[in-house]
């Protein structure tokens, strides 16, 4: 969903996935992964999440997985209802979890870094596959050009509960 400035939003049909990258076996990255159902609505987020710092990766960046930081977005986690939304040039984008919460290595990982990797998809056909593959499969300067990505900060007012979040 993306709001603007202003009360109301605008549902977007769209895919969305969570994950966790690992580097060197130690450091673990939230990311979001976001694909928009529409042509239309891709060309939208494109422009608002480049002017916003995002931006298209080379095959260098995406091949080690380093993303600029996009300093005019933070990202915010909120719990009631459960939610991830990205701040981005007076816009929101929001995807929620309806009745349960992000996975709790993704938000361990969100609160570790105080980031989330967040990556722009352009649309695909309609699968049941993870957003992931698709993503993988963007080996050539052409397929990552309708992409961006960044590193978001996480929003500084984010707060858990100290018992929060931890595995036992």
């Amino acid at each position: 969903m993306t709001t603007p400035p202003g009360p109301g939003g605008t549902a977007m049909p769209s895919r969305w996935q969570i994950d966790v990258l690992v580097y060197e076996e130690t450091s673990s990255y939230p990311v979001l992964l976001l694909q928009p159902g529409h042509p239309g609505d891709h060309g939208r987020l494109h422009g608002i999440l480049r002017r916003a710092g995002l931006a298209a990766p080379t095959a260098w960046e995406w091949e080690r997985g380093l993303w600029p930081l996009a300093a005019g977005c933070r990202v915010e986690l909120s719990d009631g209802p459960a939610a991830v939304t990205v701040h981005a040039g007076g816009y929101r984008l929001t995807v929620g979890f309806e009745l349960v919460e992000a996975p709790l290595p993704w938000l361990t990982a969100a609160r570790r870094q105080q980031q989330v990797l967040f990556v722009l998809l352009p649309p695909g056909p309609p699968a049941d596959a993870l957003i992931a593959d698709d993503a993988s499969l963007m080996h050539t300067a052409a397929e990552r050009a309708a992409c961006l990505a960044g590193t978001i900060p996480l929003d500084p007012g984010f707060r858990r509960s100290p018992d929060r979040g931890r595995s036992g």
